[in-house]
């Protein structure tokens, strides 16, 4: 009896566990393979930016963007703020994601700057 439920079950079930196995195995090298490609682009942009930036064309633009920018979120605050009359638009529905981008990247690379040195300090000031 056990050899002939042996018999009828291990051919289709082997089979079956054998595709299901095929499948999660293809599945996990799709996956690795769309994380190389997607690390190999990020390393490529990465290069890219790095590059761009070796260029005085590139600060001078990036200030240009930052300034009129930050001039313009200032303004906004004091309107904000202040309650004055001035009536300032906020920022155009097609700048405000580069204008979000821009703040945060300056705001948050000093944050991050001043956090680090003050852990570092903090560290220096217990030895």
């Amino acid at each position: 009896m056990l050899k002939l439920f042996k018999l009828i079950f291990s051919g289709p079930f082997d089979r079956i566990m054998g595709s299901v196995d095929h499948y999660v195995s293809n599945e996990t090298k799709r996956g690795d393979i769309a994380a190389s490609a997607l690390a190999r682009y990020a390393e490529t942009a990465a290069e890219e930016r790095a590059d761009a930036r070796r260029y005085r064309v590139f600060w001078f633009v990036w200030c240009l963007w930052s300034g009129s920018a930050g001039i313009w979120f200032a303004l906004i605050t004091l309107d904000t703020i202040g309650g004055f009359s001035w009536s300032i638009a906020d920022y155009p529905p097609s700048v405000k994601p580069y204008v979000d981008t821009i703040v945060a990247s300056i705001f948050g690379s000093g944050g991050l700057v001043a956090t680090a040195q003050a852990i570092s300090s903090a560290i220096r000031g217990r030895r």
